[in-house]
């Protein structure tokens, strides 16, 4: 996780700092951004599984099933949802084309500096024997 932070990051990670202390906040958060994802799926491809994976690893830390993650991976995992769900982030989702370049480059920025935190997630999903579905 020594990667640059990328613009727009570091407003959102202390959003998410703020979801993160209440439990009804982040499973409102955590719900609003799926739907918002499965709205958008088709322009979220490229990172169409790995985002599904940030959810159910949020998902499972919250219901406190899965509790093997560093704090920085939550809050990471949180920063990047709470930017996805932000319309006026650095280029507003309303601009044609462009509008989620951004959150699209934020979600890959998380998920290559938490990539073996997640590798470790799916493995313990398939050990749960926990089908890796859609959210």
């Amino acid at each position: 996780m020594s990667q640059k932070k990328p613009l727009g990051f570091t407003n959102a990670e202390g959003k998410a700092e703020k979801v993160l202390s209440s439990k009804e906040k982040l499973k409102a958060t955590l719900t609003a951004a799926i739907a918002k994802a499965f709205n958008q799926k088709e322009k979220l491809k490229s990172v169409w599984d790995d985002f599904q994976t940030l959810f159910r690893l949020i998902n499972a830390w919250l219901k406190k099933e899965y509790t093997e993650v560093p704090w920085k991976t939550i809050l990471y995992a949180v920063t990047a949802v709470i930017y996805f769900l932000n319309p006026l982030d650095l280029v507003p989702d309303f601009i044609p084309i462009t509008g989620l370049l951004d959150d699209i480059s934020i979600i890959g920025f998380v998920i290559n500096s938490i990539k073996k935190d997640l590798n470790l997630f799916l493995d313990w999903e398939k050990e749960q024997n926990i089908e890796e579905t859609d959210v």
